[in-house]
Protein backbone atom coordinates (compact mmCIF):
# COMPACT_ATOMS: atom_id res chain seq x y z
CA UNK A 1 0.00 0.00 0.00
CA UNK A 2 1.42 3.41 -0.95
CA UNK A 3 1.80 6.35 1.44
CA UNK A 4 -1.16 8.23 -0.07
CA UNK A 5 -3.53 5.30 0.56
CA UNK A 6 -2.10 4.77 4.05
CA UNK A 7 -2.71 8.42 4.89
CA UNK A 8 -6.25 8.27 3.52
CA UNK A 9 -6.94 5.18 5.62
CA UNK A 10 -5.42 6.90 8.66
CA UNK A 11 -7.66 9.95 8.19
CA UNK A 12 -10.72 7.76 7.78
CA UNK A 13 -9.91 5.97 11.06
CA UNK A 14 -9.34 9.30 12.86
CA UNK A 15 -12.64 10.65 11.48
CA UNK A 16 -14.23 7.66 13.27
CA UNK A 17 -12.51 8.73 16.54
CA UNK A 18 -9.76 6.10 16.44
CA UNK A 19 -7.23 7.36 19.01
CA UNK A 20 -4.50 4.93 17.92
CA UNK A 21 -4.68 6.31 14.37
CA UNK A 22 -4.58 9.84 15.79
CA UNK A 23 -1.41 8.95 17.71
CA UNK A 24 0.10 7.58 14.50
CA UNK A 25 -0.73 10.82 12.69
CA UNK A 26 0.87 12.76 15.56
CA UNK A 27 4.01 10.63 15.31
CA UNK A 28 4.19 11.15 11.53
CA UNK A 29 3.55 14.91 11.40
CA UNK A 30 4.39 16.56 14.74
CA UNK A 31 8.05 17.15 13.78
CA UNK A 32 7.02 18.61 10.41
CA UNK A 33 4.60 21.01 12.12
CA UNK A 34 7.20 21.96 14.72
CA UNK A 35 9.89 22.62 12.08
CA UNK A 36 7.55 24.68 9.90
CA UNK A 37 6.21 26.68 12.87
CA UNK A 38 9.77 27.26 14.12
CA UNK A 39 10.77 28.46 10.64
CA UNK A 40 7.86 30.95 10.68
CA UNK A 41 8.27 32.19 14.27
CA UNK A 42 11.92 31.53 15.17
CA UNK A 43 10.65 30.46 18.60
CA UNK A 44 10.98 27.01 20.14
CA UNK A 45 8.23 27.72 22.69
CA UNK A 46 5.75 29.05 20.13
CA UNK A 47 6.49 26.15 17.75
CA UNK A 48 5.73 23.62 20.52
CA UNK A 49 2.45 25.44 21.28
CA UNK A 50 1.56 25.42 17.59
CA UNK A 51 2.03 21.62 17.43
CA UNK A 52 -0.41 21.21 20.34
CA UNK A 53 -2.92 23.66 18.88
CA UNK A 54 -2.85 22.03 15.44
CA UNK A 55 -3.48 18.58 16.84
CA UNK A 56 -6.26 19.89 19.07
CA UNK A 57 -7.85 21.41 15.97
CA UNK A 58 -7.39 18.19 14.00
CA UNK A 59 -9.06 16.14 16.73
CA UNK A 60 -11.85 18.70 17.18
CA UNK A 61 -12.58 18.62 13.43
CA UNK A 62 -11.87 14.91 12.99
CA UNK A 63 -15.30 14.18 11.51
CA UNK A 64 -14.33 16.12 8.36
CA UNK A 65 -10.89 14.55 7.86
CA UNK A 66 -12.04 11.96 5.35
CA UNK A 67 -12.50 14.87 2.89
CA UNK A 68 -8.77 15.74 2.93
CA UNK A 69 -6.93 14.72 -0.25
CA UNK A 70 -3.30 15.71 0.47
CA UNK A 71 -2.70 15.52 4.22
CA UNK A 72 0.84 16.94 4.16
CA UNK A 73 -0.21 20.03 2.20
CA UNK A 74 -3.32 20.42 4.38
CA UNK A 75 -1.31 20.22 7.61
CA UNK A 76 1.24 22.76 6.35
CA UNK A 77 -1.56 25.15 5.28
CA UNK A 78 -3.28 24.69 8.64
CA UNK A 79 -0.01 25.42 10.45
CA UNK A 80 0.76 28.50 8.33
CA UNK A 81 -2.76 29.89 8.85
CA UNK A 82 -2.61 29.24 12.59
CA UNK A 83 0.73 31.05 12.94
CA UNK A 84 -0.42 33.98 10.78
CA UNK A 85 -3.66 34.32 12.76
CA UNK A 86 -1.63 34.32 15.97
CA UNK A 87 0.62 37.05 14.60
CA UNK A 88 -2.42 39.12 13.59
CA UNK A 89 -3.90 38.79 17.10
CA UNK A 90 -0.54 39.81 18.58
CA UNK A 91 -0.43 42.84 16.27
CA UNK A 92 -3.93 43.86 17.39
CA UNK A 93 -2.91 43.53 21.04
CA UNK A 94 0.18 45.65 20.40
CA UNK A 95 -1.90 48.33 18.68
CA UNK A 96 -4.35 48.32 21.59
CA UNK A 97 -1.54 48.75 24.10
CA UNK A 98 -0.16 51.65 22.07
CA UNK A 99 -3.58 53.31 22.04
CA UNK A 100 -3.88 52.86 25.80
CA UNK A 101 -0.40 54.30 26.32
CA UNK A 102 -1.17 57.25 24.04
CA UNK A 103 -4.29 58.02 26.08
CA UNK A 104 -2.44 58.13 29.39
CA UNK A 105 -1.02 61.31 30.88
CA UNK A 106 2.67 62.18 31.03
CA UNK A 107 2.93 61.40 34.74
CA UNK A 108 1.83 57.77 34.47
CA UNK A 109 3.84 54.74 35.58
CA UNK A 110 4.42 51.52 33.59
CA UNK A 111 2.70 49.65 36.43
CA UNK A 112 -0.45 51.75 35.85
CA UNK A 113 -0.46 50.69 32.19
CA UNK A 114 -0.16 47.02 33.13
CA UNK A 115 -3.00 47.37 35.64
CA UNK A 116 -5.18 49.17 33.10
CA UNK A 117 -4.51 46.50 30.48
CA UNK A 118 -5.32 43.68 32.95
CA UNK A 119 -8.54 45.46 33.96
CA UNK A 120 -9.46 45.82 30.31
CA UNK A 121 -8.74 42.15 29.65
CA UNK A 122 -10.84 41.17 32.69
CA UNK A 123 -13.70 43.34 31.48
CA UNK A 124 -13.52 41.74 28.03
CA UNK A 125 -13.66 38.27 29.60
CA UNK A 126 -16.71 39.35 31.62
CA UNK A 127 -18.36 40.63 28.44
CA UNK A 128 -17.68 37.30 26.69
CA UNK A 129 -19.04 35.38 29.70
CA UNK A 130 -22.34 37.29 29.35
CA UNK A 131 -22.89 35.94 25.82
CA UNK A 132 -25.32 33.06 25.18
CA UNK A 133 -23.43 29.72 25.16
CA UNK A 134 -23.46 29.12 21.38
CA UNK A 135 -22.49 32.74 20.64
CA UNK A 136 -19.68 32.49 23.18
CA UNK A 137 -18.40 29.26 21.66
CA UNK A 138 -18.45 30.68 18.11
CA UNK A 139 -16.73 33.91 19.23
CA UNK A 140 -13.98 32.02 21.07
CA UNK A 141 -13.36 29.63 18.18
CA UNK A 142 -13.07 32.64 15.88
CA UNK A 143 -10.98 34.94 18.06
CA UNK A 144 -9.02 32.57 20.32
CA UNK A 145 -8.60 29.51 18.10
CA UNK A 146 -8.32 31.56 14.91
CA UNK A 147 -10.77 29.34 13.05
CA UNK A 148 -12.48 30.54 9.88
CA UNK A 149 -16.26 30.70 9.54
CA UNK A 150 -16.48 27.49 7.49
CA UNK A 151 -14.25 25.62 9.96
CA UNK A 152 -16.44 26.75 12.87
CA UNK A 153 -19.57 25.80 10.93
CA UNK A 154 -18.20 22.30 10.33
CA UNK A 155 -17.01 21.87 13.92
CA UNK A 156 -20.35 22.97 15.42
CA UNK A 157 -22.54 21.51 12.67
CA UNK A 158 -24.14 24.87 11.81
CA UNK A 159 -24.19 26.95 8.63
CA UNK A 160 -21.45 29.54 7.88
CA UNK A 161 -24.21 32.17 7.77
CA UNK A 162 -25.23 31.24 11.34
CA UNK A 163 -21.58 31.54 12.38
CA UNK A 164 -21.42 35.02 10.85
CA UNK A 165 -24.62 36.07 12.65
CA UNK A 166 -23.30 34.76 16.00
CA UNK A 167 -20.02 36.66 15.61
CA UNK A 168 -21.77 39.90 14.65
CA UNK A 169 -24.18 39.57 17.58
CA UNK A 170 -21.31 38.74 19.96
CA UNK A 171 -19.30 41.80 18.86
CA UNK A 172 -22.33 44.03 19.29
CA UNK A 173 -23.01 42.67 22.79
CA UNK A 174 -19.36 43.04 23.82
CA UNK A 175 -19.25 46.63 22.53
CA UNK A 176 -22.42 47.53 24.44
CA UNK A 177 -21.04 45.89 27.58
CA UNK A 178 -17.80 47.90 27.37
CA UNK A 179 -19.58 51.13 26.42
CA UNK A 180 -21.82 50.86 29.51
CA UNK A 181 -18.73 50.68 31.65
CA UNK A 182 -17.04 53.47 29.66
CA UNK A 183 -13.80 51.50 29.55
CA UNK A 184 -12.88 52.19 25.94
CA UNK A 185 -13.27 55.35 23.88
CA UNK A 186 -15.21 54.69 20.63
CA UNK A 187 -12.11 55.12 18.42
CA UNK A 188 -10.53 52.08 20.12
CA UNK A 189 -13.33 49.64 19.27
CA UNK A 190 -12.05 49.26 15.72
CA UNK A 191 -8.63 48.27 17.03
CA UNK A 192 -9.95 45.99 19.75
CA UNK A 193 -12.38 44.16 17.49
Amino acid sequence: MDTHNQNNELLTLISQSDEKAFRELFDQYSQLIFSFAYHLTDSDIIAKDVVQEIFIRIWTNRHTLDQIVNIRAWILRLTRNHVLNGLKRKAHETMLLREIKAGLTEDHHPTDEAIQYRELETLLQQAIAQLPPQQQKVYQLSRNAGMKHDEIATALNISPETVKKHIMAALLSIRKYLEKREQLPPRMFAIFF
